[in-house]
């Protein structure tokens, strides 16, 4: 039983001595900066250019925004033709959080989609990329004299998914501007 203890004790002892040093380095080292870093890896096509029938389908959408009837809230047809699954389902469930749906002023409509309730007076694609299945179109927008906003410029981002072979809009990412805070339109959509 001595034996026992004694090694017990011998094991304890060496435990606490051989553990304490490295605590007590531990302790006395000054905080280190993270050193971490994220490797650069380069990749062969870094956004080629938007194809011909997405930003076609962005032209048409657009096209169909700018009128008043039918609206995209109420016309499934064309909530299928040109929105994702997911952006569909985000724009039901904000619809669905109205009460006095079409009597409230922050009712969705086509203009929540251009992001404005103002429209502008142009805009311009002012660049495209594509990044596998996904696409953005960088649209600038510009407010002429006679609207809320003269003098006004402002860029939001228009992201198409390729859903079942066709060209869908997934989201509209509005950009900070002097009359805006920057916003993700399905965000917004999901948000009660």
């Amino acid at each position: 039983m001595t034996k026992t203890l004694l090694t017990i004790s011998l094991a304890i002892y060496l435990l606490a001595v051989s553990s304490g040093p490295v605590v007590s380095a531990q302790k006395k080292r000054p905080a280190k900066a993270l050193t971490t870093s994220i490797k650069e890896v380069p990749h062969k096509a870094l956004g080629v250019a938007a194809p011909n029938e997405c930003l076609q389908v962005f032209r048409d959408f657009f096209q169909y925004l700018q009128k008043s009837e039918p609206g995209i809230v109420s016309d499934e047809q064309a909530q299928k033709r040109w929105l994702t699954q997911e952006l569909r389902k985000s724009l039901a469930q904000k619809v669905a959080s109205f009460k006095d749906k079409p009597d409230d002023p922050d009712f969705p409509g086509n203009g929540t989609f251009v992001g404005s309730w103002d429209y502008p007076s142009t805009y311009s694609l002012v660049a495209s990329r594509r990044y596998g299945k996904r696409v953005v179109i960088d649209v600038l927008y510009k407010w002429g004299p006679g609207t809320n906003y003269p003098g006004d410029e402002r860029t939001s981002s228009f992201i198409f998914l390729d859903e079942d072979g066709s060209w869908k809009l997934d989201d509209v990412y509005t950009f900070r501007g002097a009359f805006v805070q920057a916003e993700s339109l399905s965000q917004y959509l999901r948000e009660k």
